[in-house]
């Protein structure tokens, strides 16, 4: 038996947002794309890095001489499905040259190509198009005599602009391939070739759905921008996030000489950006052409980077499913941080081997220090209950269900949870003669669907409103700013803008410093509150009177500050069910609370974090805070009553779910909110399955409850 589901994911510029092209081939290409002939992830080392591929399906899949084969057939088939889709534009990788060589377009598929033959294209007008696979896995659940087999495979298409050292748009599908076996067929080995077959179809769909996806949403515009006033090296255009300028980010732009500069974008507003010269020569009056692969998102929005680990796969789908759902219309943006892309880089290098890398270092190698590192941290803990499988009124039909819970926190760079959401997605499996969905892509569905919850939760009560005060003065340590209305118990998040001589229509344009919050406590005098301050960037202005601080509205906790407890759950006496959701919804309802400032207090948040803050050259780094107090989740599921008659139990059941406050290792205080629940229906073999799925929903029903109990 074999079928698919697909799940796609379509993210621009890093996040989702692109605007559709009309598909099909213009005539003249402004751009040209090569595709990288390997596929991303097959190699040893590419396996090694991604810890979703596992060993054993990848063997299976790609290990033998058949292997090797198939492998080729897959990139053969991408090769002529995007010079399909882009055929004014697909060049091979050795066309790709430091300068034009030749008139016209000819797409020569040759490996042993010779460079600068004619036609070849300058570097800076390519974008490298890298095919890469960052899942395979393989369930298998023995029903009967029978084996289910479900294979789901990830493929990721990416578009690097080599010349800027930038992904410029990304998209991701899975396909799930399932299987039905005899268990003798599948202990035999027998079935390996029909695996492979099937699998390898399915990759061949995806590979098709990814380029035609693309085909109809990436398509490169050339944008006329005007350069009209300047304070000293910083260039005011008047064109801005509409256009597509990022923060952060580098662009490229040609004169109508032809002539190319690279700038850096300072800031970028809605209607104007502030540059700085990087390469070449500007001046004010210049018209220029940019080429943007879409709009832009706002400097003014606070970036959150979403920090997951190597060893965490539920966590990594989670964040990645949120990028997408989240798009461009939160109160932030994310800036997530690709750790892969130093050996993507290494495949488009290798690949375009007539170009002189050595003119362009940031393909080649870490070079420098970021020094705009993101304002939060966006933390991801998937849970999910048990399943318990129930007989239907009519025997053959059954339902298998299962409860999944996304709860999710923005942390700002001291560990203080500033906001704190939950999704949930309570699942069913309906299965007719034990034909259905399996559960293992069941629970893919149910973390994609909590996940969307959580995003739209989110976009509705996640608000970053800025917020901006004068500086009154500044000394060595502190920003001293007026408006404050009283001393902030902790360092709230800001950036420190400076308003340009320069203007954008008749108002100052603003250059963002790049200040980040130091590490002292805000301190008061007089009118003034003092803001410490540190990372100055030397290549722009110290910050001065008359400066504007833009603080991040934010969910400010309240007087008593306490941390995560570095201890398991706590179990009471007398349970009878897993409950791991207890943990993140005693931890959702301490983040909510006035009463306390809640800070994440687990270390391998922080490593994880760390990590990527280095893979990004950040140069910030995040230290777990020293709180005497922390917090321990705790509960207990406890059958009080039980009465099973035939298929049936009815039974009551009473769920508690704790807050232990402790300081020293030894508890203060607890916070405890119960609830007693009569069950009908329970099967007498999965008791405990059903009350821990059941008890999820009990739980989430009990948040206002313990929240109130916390906060008394």
């Amino acid at each position: 038996m074999r079928g698919s589901l697909r799940m796609m994911g379509l993210a621009a510029g890093l996040a989702a947002g692109l605007a559709a092209a009309v598909p099909g081939a213009a005539v003249a290409a402004s751009f040209y794309l090569f595709p990288v002939q390997e596929i991303e992830g097959m190699s040893a080392e590419g396996q090694n890095a991604r810890r979703m591929l596992d060993p054993g399906v990848m063997a299976r899949l790609f290990g033998d001489k058949a292997g090797q084969e198939a492998q080729a057939a897959l990139v053969t088939q991408f090769v002529n499905q995007l010079h399909a889709a882009y055929p004014a534009s697909l060049i091979h990788a050795r066309q790709v040259a430091d300068n034009n060589i030749g008139q016209g377009h000819r797409f020569v598929n040759d490996g042993s190509l010779q460079c600068r033959a004619a036609p070849s294209f300058k570097v800076a007008d390519t974008y490298a198009v890298v095919l890469g696979i960052t899942r395979a896995s393989l369930y298998k659940v023995e029903r009967g005599d029978n084996v289910e087999v479900l294979v789901p495979v990830t493929l990721s298409l990416q578009f690097v602009r080599p010349s800027l050292a930038k992904v410029v748009y990304t998209m991701s599908e899975t396909v799930y391939t399932p299987f039905r076996f005899s268990r003798a067929e599948y202990a035999s080995g027998a079935v390996d070739a029909t695996i492979r077959t099937e699998v390898l179809k399915s990759i061949g769909e995806q590979i098709g759905t990814l380029v035609a996806g693309a085909r109809a949403a990436f398509d490169p515009k050339s944008t006329t921008v005007k350069l009209v006033d300047r304070d000293g090296k910083f260039l005011v255009a008047d064109r801005g996030v509409e256009a597509g300028f990022v923060k952060g980010e580098q662009v490229e732009a040609r004169r109508a000489d032809g002539q190319a500069s690279i700038f850096d974008v300072l800031y970028a507003d809605s209607g104007y950006a502030v540059l700085r010269s990087a390469m070449g020569t500007a001046s004010v009056g210049d018209s220029l052409q940019f080429t943007f692969e879409s709009t832009g998102d706002d400097s003014r929005k606070p970036r959150l980077l979403p920090v997951v680990a190597d060893d965490d796969p539920a966590g990594t789908a989670a964040a990645d499913m949120f990028g997408r759902a989240i798009g461009f219309k939160a109160s932030f943006q994310l800036s997530p941080v690709d750790v892969h892309f130093d050996q993507t880089k290494q495949r488009i290098t290798r690949a375009a081997n007539c170009v002189d890398w050595n003119k362009l270092p940031s393909m080649t190698q870490a070079s420098g220090e970021r020094i705009d590192p993101p304002d939060f941290f966006l933390r991801f803990t998937p849970v999910s209950t048990p399943s318990v499988v129930l007989s239907g009124a009519r025997g053959a039909v059954t339902e298998e269900r299962f409860h999944t819970l996304v709860s999710a926190q923005v942390v700002d760079r001291f560990g203080k949870v500033v906001f704190s959401e939950l999704g949930d997605d309570d699942h069913r499996i309906e299965r007719v003669g034990g034909n259905g969905l399996g559960l293992p892509e069941a629970r893919e569905v149910a973390l994609k669907n909590a996940t969307g919850k959580l995003a739209d939760n989110f976009i509705a009560n996640v608000r970053f409103a800025a917020r901006e005060l004068r500086v009154a003065k500044v000394d060595a340590e502190r920003l001293w700013v007026e408006g404050m209305d009283g001393v902030p118990t902790e360092l709230p998040s800001f950036g420190v803008l400076h308003p340009l001589s320069a203007k954008a229509g008749n108002k100052p344009a603003l250059l963002d410093l790049d200040v980040n919050p130091g590490s002292a406590n805000a301190v008061g005098d007089g009118a003034l509150v003092g803001l410490s301050y540190s990372a100055v960037n030397p290549a722009l202005p110290r910050p001065q009177r008359g400066d504007i601080v833009r603080l991040y509205g934010q969910q400010l906790g309240g007087e008593t500050r306490v941390t995560d407890c570095q201890e398991p759950l706590y179990v009471g006496q007398n349970n009878v069910a897993e409950a791991a959701f207890a943990g993140p919804l005693v931890r959702h309802a301490v983040y909510r609370s006035r009463k306390y400032a809640g800070h994440v207090g687990d270390p391998a948040f922080y490593d994880a974090a760390n990590k990527l803050l280095g893979a990004g050259l950040f140069d910030l780094r995040l230290q777990a805070p020293a709180i005497g107090l922390c917090v321990q989740p705790g509960y207990v599921m406890r059958e009080e009553v039980a009465q099973c008659a035939g298929a049936a139990c009815g039974a009551t059941v009473m769920l508690g779910l704790q807050a232990r406050f402790k300081a020293g290792g030894e508890l203060k205080h607890t916070a405890a909110s119960g609830l007693r629940t009569e069950f009908s229906g329970v099967p007498p073999q999965g008791r405990a399955a059903f009350y821990g799925y059941k008890g999820l929903g009990n739980g989430l029903s009990m948040q206002p409850d313990l929240l109130k109990k916390i906060e008394n």
